[in-house]
């Protein structure tokens, strides 16, 4: 096989979607269309992170800054649509930067009662740590977060020690309100996680919000913005960005190539760098990777069982860039497997697509059949625009401590998904929409064979 075959072929792994790479003939245009192509998706949870932090802290949380926490509850006027998906917890979000510091994490108190969780998420969209109200049997009280270049003395008080791979990254952390009257301690379980830089001296770095990338941030929406700019913008800003964030070794060979378009981590990306004899095959495949990533943004789906979809790899994407470039592009709303599993479901048992106007549904555990958990469990309704289903009766879900449940004799669980409550069972009822719905399902802090995959909810049944 000729050389050229061979690299062309080699580029059609990475392009299954692309339309433009058959007019690129030239060797040398090959290799720069490859590089543009990978170099997009690679860097594309960079970028976005990058101005997604900028947009938080100036339109978002305009108090907050990096290095804190926001809290978000239902009653925020912020984030309409995130909060309304949540029903189940309320959240903290911050963005972090270790470039000149490392920070110190305080805890809720041990003797809190609702469930938290922080998950701590890298400059590429991976999850790299999770700590929970269950998994701290040392019992510890603050954490140290620090950065790959980290060099000072830890401090002797602190035993949890987590190092984040990149500099830049965001952390999230939530809090159980399954039950309404949780509502008021999770907030301030929420309120009692603090932030300090240590050592205190430390500096946060102005990089990202220097008057140099301002420009791009006249669009609103982060993805918007991305949307808009040409080849030479995108690699000028993801330079830039590259210049404070250290690059994980695991990258470094996948990376190499893209030095033959000019972009080289840790140094200002120059345009007049690049020959003229290679731009139509940047152009191109900058165009196709843009392409390649609105199409793969809504297929972020591990496993489609009986009419459920949901993901075990979210979050540890690991070296699949095109996961984690999508994952961004859905605005970073991710957690790990072993943080908490959502499974979705728009069919019936008959592939039906599910619709309230004069059906009614069950859905049937038997008493072994309920998730594992260490924590809980919550099914909600989302409507048509993918928000939670809002209903005269308030009741926007089920979960494993609704109070009244009527179990039937042989301990199995019965729930009824229907517009209006079945005789005697409204404990178990779950209100629907007269018109199409989604069901979703989480798990939080699961047991193995949830995190494996091998657990899937039981199909809804139509009553007949």
């Amino acid at each position: 096989m000729k050389t050229l075959e061979k690299l062309l072929l080699l580029t059609l792994l990475f392009t299954s979607f692309t339309k433009g790479f058959s007019q690129i003939t030239n060797k040398d245009e090959l290799e720069a269309y490859k590089a543009a192509y990978n170099s997009f998706i690679w860097g594309y949870p960079v970028v976005s992170l990058g101005l997604e932090s900028k947009r938080f802290s100036e339109e978002i949380a305009p108090k907050s800054a990096f290095n804190n926490l926001s809290i978000f509850t239902k009653e925020s006027e912020d984030t309409k649509e995130e909060r309304d998906v949540n029903e189940d917890i309320i959240y903290a979000k911050g963005y972090f930067d270790l470039k000149n510091t490392g920070l110190i994490i305080s805890l809720p108190a041990l003797t809190v009662k609702s469930y938290y969780s922080i998950s701590f998420n890298d400059a590429f969209s991976n999850n790299f740590d999770n700590f929970s109200s269950l998994k701290n049997p040392a019992k510890d009280t603050k954490i140290l977060l620090i950065g790959p270049d980290y060099k000072g003395e830890l401090p002797k008080n602190i035993k949890k020690v987590i190092k984040a791979p990149t500099n830049f990254g965001w952390i999230l952390a939530r809090s159980s309100v399954v039950d309404k009257l949780e509502l008021t301690e999770a907030k301030k379980t929420l309120e009692t996680i603090k932030i300090e830089t240590y050592p205190k001296a430390g500096l946060v770095s102005d990089y990202w919000h220097r008057n140099n990338i301002d420009f791009l941030l006249k669009k609103p929406e982060t993805i918007a913005t991305i949307a808009a700019m040409d080849w030479r913008t995108y690699f000028k800003v993801l330079s830039q960005f590259l210049i404070e964030n250290k690059i994980p070794e695991s990258q470094a060979k996948y990376i190499a190539d893209f030095a033959k378009i000019g972009l080289v981590p840790g140094e200002e990306y120059e345009k007049t760098k690049v020959k003229k004899s290679i731009e139509r095959g940047i152009k191109q495949g900058f165009l196709d990777a843009v392409e390649l990533l609105k199409n793969e943004a809504p297929k972020q789906i591990d496993y489609d069982k009986k009419g459920w979809f949901y993901n075990v790899g979210e979050g540890k994407w690991g070296n699949k860039y095109t996961k984690n470039a999508a994952s961004a592009m859905n605005g970073f709303d991710q957690s790990a497997a072993e943080e908490f599993m959502k499974y979705q479901t728009l069919v019936d048992a008959d592939n039906e697509t599910l619709n309230g106007a004069g059906k009614g549904y069950k859905m049937t555990f038997k008493k072994l059949q309920l998730p594992a958990t260490k924590a809980f469990w919550t099914i909600n309704i989302l409507d048509n625009n993918d928000l939670i289903y809002s209903n005269p009766k308030n009741k926007y879900g089920f979960n494993n401590k609704t109070k009244g449940v009527k179990l039937q004799k042989d301990g199995s669980l019965i729930l009824f998904f229907q517009t209006t409550p079945p005789k005697n069972q409204e404990p178990n009822w779950i209100p629907v929409p007269e018109g199409g719905f989604k069901v979703i399902m989480k798990v939080y802090n699961p047991g193995e064979d949830v995190v494996s995959g091998e657990w899937i909810p039981q199909q809804l049944e139509k009553i007949k």
